[in-house]
């Protein structure tokens, strides 16, 4: 659970997202930077940790409960909001009972980036495997916990943010998925509620399945739960609880509370990848596209990344109802540019800007 061990005297045991930590960390790397040689030493691990998985997911289990994984300890959504405020350690319980839900989803995740780090690396028998793995787990994962029909029998925010964003659903099956979501963000007064493993994603889930103002609600959102209650508190860093701090200035009673814990920090992937819209489709961003979503009221934004191939920018701006963009594409790169309307062209290394009417939108 911690790696290298420094000195903590946990067993050494699979856990569902922390763990997955062996598979998601160089495959992001990868993505980032192009190392295809990490992957291969990476490997190895990545194949003992889900042959760890399958065996505690099949244990004391039949049929397609095979692959929900339970045991032997999960965090669950850990840190979750709730309301009201349960102390500790009850809280803990609370967060720690979606383990099934959680571990499950994150388990066909890794499955499914091991069978395309498989195909990089040449080992074809493994990407039809982990493939097979992933759709019998995605299978199991709506047989035992929804409806069949897009809805969760236990409705948590997290519960639909991880099916959504590791597409373990498709169609009308992922568009009552996104609806409900939403809904459930309607009912929390437009806050947030999910922990550790879902709010990186939560965002992307509805952005990407028809609810981008709702994701831009939440990010705007100034009141506890949400990023920019810690900025008006005078945050300098990201903490471990949204309550870390009480609106009234006093530090939190509880245990265990970090005021210095990045996690929820992971909404800085959705800046770029959605607000800028730079998101890498082969590693080294060889080829990367632009589609940047706007709404939320903002009228530009402006960021860059520096590729192993050089800077790729994106710099847009919303002037009379007129969408303007303006990228930077490295060399030897392919970048897909998408414009808001979905008017797509490609691109190779130089400076390019674009513009096209927004009609209707208020701005």
């Amino acid at each position: 659970m911690v790696v290298p061990r420094n000195g903590h005297e946990w067993p050494p045991f699979t856990t569902a997202c922390w763990g997955d930590s062996c598979i998601l960390v160089p495959w992001a790397e990868f993505l980032a930077r192009g190392d295809l040689e990490l992957l291969r030493r990476s490997y190895p691990s990545m194949k003992r940790f889900l042959r760890s998985v399958k065996w505690w997911a099949g244990l004391f289990s039949q049929g397609k409960k095979r692959h929900i994984w339970r045991y032997p300890f999960q965090y669950g959504d850990w840190c979750a909001p709730q309301d009201p405020p349960e102390p500790w350690p009850k809280c803990v319980e609370t967060w720690m009972k979606k383990g099934p839900w959680i571990a499950t989803a994150y388990y066909a995740n890794s499955c499914g980036i091991v069978a395309k780090i498989a195909e990089y690396l040449g080992k074809k028998e493994d990407a039809v495997y982990y493939r097979a793995l992933r759709r019998k787990i995605c299978n199991a994962y709506r047989d035992v916990f929804t409806d069949g029909h897009g809805k969760l029998t236990e409705e948590f925010q997290t519960g639909y943010v991880l099916p959504l964003y590791f597409e373990m659903v498709e169609g009308q099956e992922a568009t009552a998925m996104a609806d409900h979501l939403a809904e459930l963000v309607a009912d929390a007064g437009d806050h947030l509620t999910t922990g550790f493993p879902g709010t990186p994603y939560l965002l992307f889930a509805l952005s990407d399945h028809g609810h981008a103002d709702t994701a831009y609600r939440l990010l705007l959102q100034d009141t506890c739960p949400s990023w920019l209650y810690e900025v008006k508190m005078g945050a300098t860093t990201i903490w471990e609880r949204w309550d870390a701090i009480s609106p009234d200035g006093l530090m939190s009673s509880e245990t265990v509370c970090s005021c210095n814990h990045y996690a929820y920090g992971a909404v800085g992937d959705w800046l770029y990848r959605r607000v800028l819209g730079i998101e890498a489709i082969s590693g080294g961003y060889k080829t990367f596209r632009i589609a940047p979503i706007s709404g939320g009221g903002l009228t530009w934004a402006k960021g860059y990344f520096d590729s192993p191939y050089g800077r790729i920018l994106s710099d847009w701006k919303i002037v009379n109802n007129e969408f303007v963009i303006r990228v930077e594409i490295p060399e030897d790169t392919k970048c897909t540019l998408v414009l808001p309307s979905g008017k797509e062209y490609i691109l190779t290394g130089g400076i390019y800007e674009y513009r096209e009417k927004k009609e209707g939108e208020k701005v």
